[in-house]
């Protein structure tokens, strides 16, 4: 069950940052940042500077046990990040367009004012953004996603 802490906001955070890294995001694959971003685990992981991703198949493979129900931290974060994308849109940080989220205004952060979960989702969204580039089919196949 997706946390009190982890709401719109955290997750309007989580999505500027990825689209800092690359600013385009199929609308599918942003569905992904929450859950991705909001787990500990998988979080911890893709923060750490040595943590190098070739591909989301060879991370799912190499880090199986972080990914262990994926499918409900998914349908948990839905509403969390529906509302999210709708903020983010309705403030004007990103727009939808052919069903890519396109970034307007880049996230800037201060790390000092930030506190440690937003500077570890930060820390995270470059290797979130290379895992999001594949196609969403395949991402939601690959991690066992029931939509």
């Amino acid at each position: 069950m997706i946390g009190i802490l982890n709401n719109e906001a955290l997750g309007l955070i989580a999505i500027q940052a990825v689209l800092a890294k690359t600013p385009r995001l199929n609308i599918a694959n942003a569905y992904l940042v929450a859950p991705l971003l909001f787990d500990k685990k998988i979080r911890g992981y893709l923060k750490r500077k040595t943590a190098s991703i070739l591909s989301a198949q060879e991370l799912v493979t190499a880090n199986s046990n972080y990914f262990v129900g994926f499918n409900e931290k998914f349908t948990d974060s839905l509403v969390v990040s529906t509302n999210a994308i709708a903020m983010g849109i309705e403030l004007n940080l990103f727009y939808l367009e052919s069903g890519e989220l396109i970034d307007l205004v880049s996230a800037s952060f201060d790390k000092g004012s930030s506190g440690s979960k937003v500077v570890d989702i930060q820390g995270a969204s470059k290797n979130v953004s290379l895992m999001l580039s594949e196609a969403p089919a395949s991402l939601y196949a690959l991690l066992r996603i029931e939509v």
